[in-house]
């Protein structure tokens, strides 16, 4: 009965082995060969038949865990402690590895002579694999914390730099300054909002296209149009700093189907960030060539280059190159980041080179050319107005401030302009004004934007009826949907450049039209 016991105990131990994934060894002292089953011999990648000794064993952990192996052993074996290790053992040819946790102790003498050496294995490699991962993720939230803490202080810094000399401007034209100091004050205040503009534009398109709310209106475009585009926001920085310009572009059409505002704003980032650090008078060049299936445009500078550790780095989110105080130009971090990602929803790369520090740099932009015997199709849209120079404009706003200065700005260029602050005295207002274009908030306190529009519609009895802008802070396709519903004609997002609303309100600019009107 005792062997059958003994014999159902070590199968039962056997089966838990087999299940657990342990391995038992047993050593004789001193060490030479060793006695292992099944599982330590395949922890180690040795056939079951292999006979070990203390060499192959040492022999097959990783060359930087060996000593440490062997120190743990003797100090188990010496101060009769228990061995515990965890250690990588190492295919021969392969080149495999295993992490392995040996887990033993010494059995002594009655003399205190050591005698044996025994224990188990265990493979922990999908632990240590998890740890790895583990141990990977933190760094990169880590990292993540350091570069959004990084960024949160540049954006306040970032900000507060436009703020500051708008604010003394302020105080200069409440001092009453004389006729040139208000010229350079309101000149330097333009200059300053737009800074403000750009930077709260770049956070709303970052933070759209990272939610998958950007919708790519594409069309058929030469790649002239874009550029076109790009260097309309780019030339100032370039002329400030008396930069050489140079354009090379093929006789042939570079013919796109894209969205030609997010491509002009792909070319105009790099080209903006050439400007500002480039030293004055240094060179500009843009190219574009057509390769098969694929347009590559590229913006070079002589500019002030990037390091090379810098280089993989240019286009995730928040990242500047390290740059001296006097070398500062400003910006979030988030411009090439917007790029890379306004690329890839086109189907294209970007990729930047530099050969180093002080030595310039190339971005370069691909894009797949438009299918052949597609033609370049031109804007159709029309805005019509009655010819009339001065117009009745009814602006609906509960911002007093905001709705003001815009009266008076188009009061500036021969307009008649009323203010209401809500969607009931708008109506009332309507009544007896009869607007020919109104410009509405959306986010009216009662009677929404929509609703307002929806009435003045219904109110309207002249012919034609007045044109309807919706002014919003939201800008997916889904807010230009629901302006389309609510009669609107076009939908403009804040903030509104005053000379480009009068414009598009007496049809000498064509504007995002929801619906062409007759």
């Amino acid at each position: 009965m005792a062997d059958r016991a003994l014999a159902l105990d070590r199968a039962r131990l056997d089966y838990a082995t087999r299940l657990s994934g342990v391995g038992f060894w047993y050593c004789d002292l001193p060490f030479d060969e060793l006695e292992w089953d099944e599982r330590v011999k395949d922890h180690f990648f040795f056939a079951p038949t292999a006979r070990i000794t203390i060499d192959d064993f040492y022999a097959r952990i990783h060359q930087e865990d060996r000593a440490l192996t062997s120190d743990a052993i003797d100090a188990s074996i010496r101060n009769r402690t228990p061995y515990d290790i965890v250690y990588r053992t190492v295919h021969p040819t392969t080149g495999a590895v295993k992490w392995i946790r040996a887990l033993g102790g010494a059995d002594y003498a009655s003399d205190g002579a050591p005698m044996h050496f025994d224990g188990v294995t265990v493979d922990v490699s999908a632990q240590k694999l998890d740890q790895q991962r583990l141990f990977t993720l933190n760094e990169q939230l880590r990292e993540q914390d350091r570069r959004k803490d990084e960024f949160l202080a540049t954006l306040a810094h970032e900000l507060r730099n436009p703020l500051a000399p708008i604010r003394t401007g302020l105080h200069v034209l409440r001092a009453g300054g004389s006729a040139e100091q208000q010229t350079k004050i309101n000149e330097m205040m333009e200059r300053q909002l737009g800074h403000l503009v750009r930077m709260v534009d770049d956070l709303l398109d970052i933070s759209r296209v990272t939610l998958g709310k950007i919708t790519l209106k594409k069309e058929h475009v030469d790649f002239r149009t874009v550029l076109h585009g790009a260097l309309e926001t780019s030339r100032p920085l370039v002329e400030a700093a008396a930069h050489e310009l140079a354009i090379r572009l093929p006789p042939d059409p570079l013919p796109l189907e894209v969205d030609p505002t997010r491509i002009a704003q792909v070319i105009a980032n790099p080209v903006n960030n050439s400007a500002k650090y480039t030293p004055p008078g240094g060179r500009i060049q843009i190219t574009a060539e057509a390769a098969p299936g694929m347009l590559i445009a590229r913006v070079s500078d002589s500019g002030s280059g990037i390091a090379p550790e810098m280089l993989p780095k240019v286009f995730d989110m928040f990242t500047q190159a390290e740059r001296s105080i006097e070398d500062s130009h400003g910006g979030l971090g988030i411009g090439l980041a917007l790029v890379r990602k306004l690329v890839e929803m086109h189907g294209g790369t970007v990729g930047a080179e530099s050969p180093g520090e002080g030595r310039g740099s190339t971005f370069t932009v691909r894009l797949p050319l438009a299918a052949e015997g597609t033609t370049v199709a031109a804007r159709t849209d029309e805005v019509t107005a009655d010819g009339s120079s001065s117009l009745r404009v009814l602006i609906v706003d509960d911002n007093l401030d905001a709705a003001e200065g815009l009266a008076m700005c188009l009061e500036l260029e021969g307009h008649r302009a009323r203010t209401a602050a809500d969607g009931e005295s708008a109506l009332a207002l309507a009544a007896e004004f009869h607007p020919q274009a109104a410009i509405l908030d959306i986010g009216l306190p009662g009677m929404s934007g929509y609703d307002l529009a929806r009435c003045l519609r219904a109110q309207a009895n002249a012919d034609p009826p007045p044109l309807l802008v919706a002014v919003t802070g939201w800008g997916t396709e889904e807010d230009r949907r629901r302006a389309q519903e609510a009669g609107f004609d076009l939908h403009l997002v804040k903030l509104i450049d005053p000379d480009k609303l009068n414009r598009l309100i007496t049809g000498a600019e064509v504007g995002p039209l929801l619906v062409p009107r007759d």
